[in-house]
């Protein structure tokens, strides 16, 4: 694990990005702002940043202000409330799930109704329900990880020009989950960081795909 200072991390914030990325729609959904830098937020090879340390960007907070280089989350989510919603669009406090939809709307719903459905289903329903999918990470797409169980989902902060990429989640690093719930973490090409999942795609934005 690599922990990072402020100014590291100032110096590393922004990554160039060669990327031709599904665009993100505006209805129902994720919605594009000004980029702060092309790629984003990214982490350094390795990098792993916790929630709890001075140096996390308070735009990672689950329900936080986003900067430019991020998606607009029109769901209402807005601010840092303390303390975090017990639930939010039905989805419990410190779970995965729970951290992607104060991002960004979840407007798919599982077979039985469900809004969203396990994380693992997640790249399934959203593109049943006309969301637009694919294998390659963008800025402000949502990462689908399957697994043994319910699978897990993070949101894309960033993308390098090797594929490389960072997202911010919850139920990771703090599995249960647990407080104070959030990391941010660099993921390699087509990877996950973790020999039990395996990526199953990403999720852009209401459209075809």
């Amino acid at each position: 694990m690599v922990l990072l200072g402020a100014a590291v991390l100032g110096a590393l914030g922004t990554v160039g990005l060669d990327l031709a990325a599904a665009p993100l729609g505006a209805a129902g959904g994720l919605v594009a702002a000004a980029p702060l830098g092309a790629g984003g937020f990214m982490l350094p090879p390795g990098g792993h940043l916790d929630a709890g340390r001075a140096s996390l960007p308070a735009w990672a907070l689950p329900c936080g202000p986003e900067p430019g280089a991020l998606a607009v989350d029109p769901s209402g989510c807005t601010g840092h409330p303390v303390p975090y919603p017990l639930d939010y669009q039905g989805f419990a406090t410190g779970q995965c799930t729970w951290y992607v939809a104060t991002r960004r709307r979840v407007a798919w719903h599982s077979p039985t109704g469900t809004v969203g459905g396990n994380a693992g289903t997640w790249l399934a329903n959203a593109r049943a329900a006309g969301y637009a999918v694919g294998p390659a990470p963008a800025l402000g797409a949502i990462a689908v990880f399957g697994d043994a169980g319910p699978g897990h989902v993070a949101f894309v902060v960033g993308v390098a020009a090797s594929g490389a990429y960072t997202v911010a989640e919850a139920n990771w690093d703090y599995f249960g989950p647990r407080a104070p719930y959030l990391d941010l973490r660099w993921v390699p090409p087509g990877g996950t960081g973790s020999a039990q999942e395996r990526l199953l795609g990403f999720i852009y934005g209401p459209g075809p795909g």
